[in-house]
């Protein structure tokens, strides 16, 4: 039986640079979805220049075409609207007033084409204070309060290490694109325009732990270990750390037997939740000394034994060694024409019937220029035109 893909009748054009646009865009071509990249001639998509290079780029722009197209010239923009008007849905993350100077805004495109959900994912948004405000990542995970969330107690807070800013706004443009398309397929509606504002999206992100300011009126401690529950962080073993998640009774008193400690589950100050959170300093103290007595590993199959919940603390080379990661295929490498391999990271997602997958390598920049345009129509003097005049590569 071939494979069902549940997008394979969609066609998304994305007009996107760096994580945001391309994540999201990328997730749609996995399920199916025809995904047709626009980039500026000469240099493409900023990612492209990322170091390290290409493989920044390659990690969220599989399954695309490729069309370089100069959206500063008429000529350019035109072909761009011939695009818009046969697709269904449109990503796009530009700078701020950008998108209105490439002829491509949503009263332009709706005139094309008023059935096409337009997605544009944003810093701040439309009529915020900050609209004009150039937003990356880094911006937006100091102003959510994530960078305030990510360190150690007394130290600087710390950019999270992911583009959190930037995942965050992808994956509602994602479920946002998904669900505007399911309910024009079901006639509610005839076309629709989608706001994601990265701000927003990292925001909403902080839920639990914004519970901790709802409830106390006061920042929440920036710390590496669970504010509300103990043991339930990182420790020390011989030879490396490990994070250990025992933070109710029963799971306390299981890791007590594991590393044959009963002195602890018999010793007052750490009788109740609350009681070991207050004396959180000297749990640590004694759980690390314990800890470091033998390997991760050895604690590791210990504690897995009585379900205690545990795991090693992997750098991003350890994390491709696991066992787990190995089985489930996440790291696969995608053949290309006269270029290395691309290394991607596959689909968390397995269906029963459907298929989320990796079919077409990260493209090169107007790698399918042509075939593109000639889908659309153009012939070869067209074609030969545009290039001439310097609209498409």
């Amino acid at each position: 039986m071939p494979p069902i893909r549940p997008l394979n009748d969609i066609t998304v054009v994305e007009l996107g640079q760096v994580v945001a646009g391309p994540f999201a865009t990328m997730t749609l071509g996995d399920l199916g979805a025809e995904v047709i990249k626009i980039e500026p001639p000469g240099r493409g998509d900023l990612a492209r220049s990322v170091e390290p290079a290409p493989e920044y780029f390659d990690t969220v722009n599989r399954n695309k075409r490729s069309v370089a197209l100069d959206l500063k010239s008429e000529s350019g923009q035109a072909v761009a609207l011939d695009l818009l008007a046969e697709a269904d849905a449109f990503v796009e993350n530009t700078k701020p007033g950008r998108i209105d100077t490439f002829g491509l805004d949503l009263e332009s495109v709706r005139a094309v084409n008023p059935e096409i959900v337009y997605c544009t994912i944003t810093g701040f948004g439309a009529e915020s204070p900050y609209e004009n405000v150039p937003a990356f990542d880094m911006i937006i995970q100091a102003m959510s309060g994530i960078m305030a969330l990510t360190g150690r107690e007394g130290e600087a807070p710390l950019w999270s290490g992911l583009p959190s800013g930037d995942l965050a706004a992808s994956m509602y443009a994602i479920q946002s694109v998904i669900a505007a398309l399911y309910a024009r397929e079901a006639g509610e509606i005839d076309g629709e325009y989608v706001e994601v504002p990265m701000l927003d999206a990292a925001i909403s992100w902080l839920c639990s732990r914004a519970a901790y300011t709802f409830r106390h009126d006061e920042p929440r401690p920036r710390t590496e270990r669970h504010t509300g529950m103990a043991p339930f962080g990182p420790f020390e073993c011989a030879d490396g750390r490990i994070v250990v998640a025992a933070g109710t009774d029963p799971l306390w008193q299981e890791l007590c037997t594991v590393i044959d400690r009963p002195d602890l589950a018999a010793d007052d100050r750490f009788g109740s939740i609350a009681d070991r959170l207050e004396s959180r300093p000297a749990l640590i103290d004694e759980l690390d000394a314990t800890f470091a007595e033998a390997s991760r590993e050895r604690w590791l199959d210990r504690l897995h034994d009585r379900q205690v919940p545990a795991a090693p603390i992997y750098d991003t080379k350890e994390v491709w060694e696991d066992e787990h990661v190995l089985q489930r295929g996440l790291r696969t490498a995608m053949s290309r024409t006269d270029a290395p391999d691309a290394d991607v990271i596959a689909s968390p997602a397995r269906f029963e019937r459907l298929t989320s997958d990796c079919r077409d390598p990260p493209p090169e920049l107007g790698g399918d220029t042509d075939a593109v345009l000639t889908d659309l129509g153009y012939d070869e003097a067209a074609i030969d035109r545009l290039r001439s005049e310097g609209a498409v590569e």
